[in-house]
This record gives structure tokens, C-alpha cells and sequence, in this order.
């Protein structure tokens, strides 16, 4: 997670920098430079609307970084991402499992774990797959982000009424699941808020990412993610690793123990 910290902040540095331009005097912008200082500085003060008119009105000379940030404004305008989220989430760590299922409980109390939301995740990530090959890094880190907040995502949609993720939430045993010698579907079976299967979507395809929440949709979402870390970072993140390599465990059961475990939900 080390990983991924530093080369979040590495990103995000220019672009918080970039916000702080003054613009006070352009009131009419009129030009890129001017329309990409405004719509950094809305998204700064997270004003999506006002940030993504003006990434809109950017020319195609720009369409790389056109494509990054409007697909950050989106993500930030459905509250299922942002880098405040992501910091308050690591709160004074770099970073492990518990991370993760705090920005899942950020997005479950905003009740915004929705069909709709995982619809616009996708797209922007296949969006963000329009970034050319001469930006490879800002690319793989911008699919990053979309996979990352689907995971995120789908994970909230296990949350309880109170917003509030648990071992409950991933397994119908409960904590009991944590500590089975041989996890079986009576101690980690699925819930219904997190059932196994499912129609096993694809972050590259649009296909079923409306359906019911699911296990495999978990799993693709970190796999995606677990990728292009790798591809941006060149090593990846541990944390982001040890989950995904949960995926190729022999049962559903074993998954979700582990998952409970390593997401360190009580």
C-alpha cells in the first residue's frame, strides 16, 4: 500500500497545485489553459458540475487529460471516489486491508452503492481505456481509480442499514466464519446482500455491472485494479495483491474467510 500511497500523492500533487492558480480575473474563459485552471479549481472545491462543463469545453489537443479528470469529477459527483475519501480512509497508516473497508462504509452511508453508480464506474473506466498509448502511466493509473472504486463500490453494497461493514456482511456465520478450520457453507456461506456467482462482469464490458451485487463482481473489480497498479507503479501494492490472489482460492467458503480476515472485519 506503500506503493500505492506515494504514487497517488505523486499524481494528485500537480493536479492540487494546478487549482490554486489564480482565476479570479477570468471571468469568461476562453481558451484550454483557461477552461483546464477552471475546472481544476471547481473540482478543487468539489464543484463537479462547474469542473466538468469546463473539461468539456476543452479541445481535443487535450483529450488525455480531458479523459483523466472529467472521469475524477464523475467519480467525486457520485461519491463513490475521491482523494479526501482515500486519505481520511488511510487516516495516519500507508495503508492496509482496514482501508479499504472504510471507503466501503464511506460509500454505504451515503447510500450510493447502487446499480446506477456501478453503471458509471465501468464507463469510466472504459473511458479512461481512450487514453492514449503515449500516456501508458496515466492510463493504467486513471483505470486504477475506476477499478478501485467499483471494488469499493460493491463492497459497500454489503453493508448493513447502518452503513457499517462486518463479518455479518461477507459471510452468514458471521465472526464464527473467521475462525472454521474447514470453512463450509455453514459458517461461510453467502448473504444476501453478497451472494456467490453471479453473471461474472468484466470492467473492460458494460455487460451486467447492473445486476445483483456479487462475489465475482468483488473479485473482477480488485482484479482490474491489482493489474493496473502493476502497470503504472511497476510493482503494485501488497494489500491490493493479498486480495486479489483470494480469487484463486478452491472455494467460495474459503474466500470469504479470508476476505474477512484480511479486510479485518469483526
Amino acid at each position: 500500500m506503500k506503493n500505492l500511497t506515494s504514487i497517488t500523492l505523486l499524481f494528485a500533487i500537480p493536479f492540487l497545485l494546478s487549482a490554486c492558480n489564480l482565476f479570479g480575473g477570468l471571468s469568461s474563459p476562453s481558451n484550454d489553459e483557461q477552461h483546464l485552471v477552471a475546472a481544476r479549481a471547481c473540482l478543487d472545491r468539489n464543484d463537479y458540475p462547474c469542473a466538468l462543463d469546463h473539461y468539456r469545453a476543452l479541445s481535443d489537443s487535450l483529450s488525455d487529460i480531458k479523459i483523466n479528470e472529467t472521469s475524477l469529477a464523475q467519480l467525486g459527483q457520485a461519491q463513490v471516489f475521491s482523494f479526501s475519501d482515500l486519505i481520511t480512509s488511510l487516516g495516519t497508516s500507508l495503508g492496509n486491508g482496514k482501508t479499504f473497508s472504510s471507503m466501503a462504509e464511506l460509500i454505504a452511508r451515503r447510500n450510493v452503492a447502487t446499480s446506477a453508480s456501478r453503471v458509471l464506474i465501468q464507463q469510466t473506466y472504459a473511458n479512461n481505456d481512450q487514453i492514449s498509448l503515449q500516456n501508458p502511466k496515466l492510463k493504467a493509473f486513471s483505470k486504477f481509480i475506476s477499478a478501485l472504486a467499483m471494488f469499493n463500490t460493491v463492497l459497500a453494497s454489503a453493508a448493513g442499514p447502518d452503513g457499517v461493514l462486518t463479518a455479518s456482511d461477507i459471510a452468514s456465520g458471521g465472526i464464527a466464519c473467521a475462525t472454521d478450520a474447514t470453512p463450509t457453507l455453514v459458517a461461510c456461506g453467502s448473504t444476501a446482500n453478497l451472494p456467490d456467482g453471479g453473471n461474472n462482469p468484466i470492467m473492460s464490458a458494460s455487460a451486467n455491472w447492473s445486476g445483483t451485487p456479487a462475489l465475482d463482481m468483488l473479485f473482477n473489480a480488485l482484479n482490474a485494479a491489482n493489474t493496473e497498479i502493476v502497470n503504472f507503479s511497476g510493482s503494485g501494492s501488497g494489500i491490493l495483491s493479498a486480495i486479489a490472489a483470494l480469487d484463486g482460492l478452491a472455494s467460495e467458503g474459503l474466500k470469504r474467510q479470508q476476505l474477512i480476515l484480511t479486510l479485518g472485519l469483526q
